[in-house]
């Protein structure tokens, strides 16, 4: 086989997945690989805000997507026609700005889907809003819907683990994430809620606020990207080598045949 770089073999083993996808689709851009956040803890991000002070307007294309007649969102593609909103840097959520309809929406966008997270960048809104099923692998799974999510402080502790996006179909890939964060986000209120994340609840926070910057998983890829029967083969291995150390976070001990492991972390967004 001849040889070729880092990016084009990323486009190669994602292009047959990809391809039957565009009908759920909203031209990917591209923007240099993000590394890592930095090990040591950080001080709080600051809020953002709308520099220009204009006031606050959908766009055309986001206009027709809230405005769709279908209960759910189209999620957006990588790979497919208008899909320069997934590597856009979203715009803040001004004060008062009623999203209690786009936020049902997107949770049953992110269930009809079968995923655990979704982004506002993935449903073709630029805004920073995600939905989250947080404690995913519990009996009591959680969604949260929150608006302008920033980390304040994370651990310098990692893990890695294997995720998936609903916009990037088909592939997965090993991803090193923080294994702690501290957050904050604004509540439909107006006041900021603060939170702590660890484990594959850290990993999911990190994968959507990605999105909220134009980043994908594939920017922070480790080694190759795998067909999804290939990644659940290796969280299958992952999750019976923690089985068999007693390693398995207690919170997943008890889930049986749905033990992934935190070694084994998936993030469906």
């Amino acid at each position: 086989m001849s040889s070729m770089n880092r990016r084009d073999f990323l486009t190669v083993a994602s292009a047959g997945a990809l391809a039957a996808s565009c009908a759920a689709a909203v031209p990917a851009g591209s923007t240099a690989p993000r590394p890592l956040p930095g090990a040591e803890a950080r001080p709080a991000a600051p809020r953002l805000a709308d520099p220009t002070g204009a006031a606050f307007a959908w766009s055309d294309a986001e206009r027709r997507a809230i405005d769709a007649d279908r209960p759910d969102f189209a999620v957006v593609v990588r790979g497919c026609s208008d899909t320069a909103v997934l590597r856009a840097r979203a715009r803040a959520v001004p004060p008062g700005l009623d999203l209690d309809a786009v936020a049902a929406r997107m949770e049953r966008t992110m269930r009809d889907a079968e995923g655990v997270g979704i982004a506002g960048p993935q449903v073709g809104l630029s805004l920073r809003i995600a939905t989250l099923l947080l404690d995913y692998k519990t009996d009591s799974p959680r969604a949260l819907f929150v608006r302008n999510p920033v980390i304040a402080e994370r651990s310098d502790e990692t893990l890695e683990g294997y995720e998936g996006c609903l916009s990037v179909p088909g592939v997965g890939g090993l991803v090193r994430r923080n294994r702690w964060l501290r957050l904050e986000y604004d509540t439909a209120d107006g006041t900021i809620a603060t939170a702590e994340a660890e484990g594959y609840n850290a990993v999911l926070w990190q994968h959507e606020l990605d999105h909220l910057d134009g980043v994908i998983y594939l920017d922070r890829l480790l080694g190759e990207l795998l067909p999804m029967d290939e990644v659940r083969r290796r969280r299958k291995e992952a999750e019976e080598r923690e089985r068999a150390s007693g390693t398995a976070p207690p919170d997943q001990a008890s889930r049986g045949d749905c033990l992934e492991g935190a070694i084994a972390i998936t993030a469906w967004s």
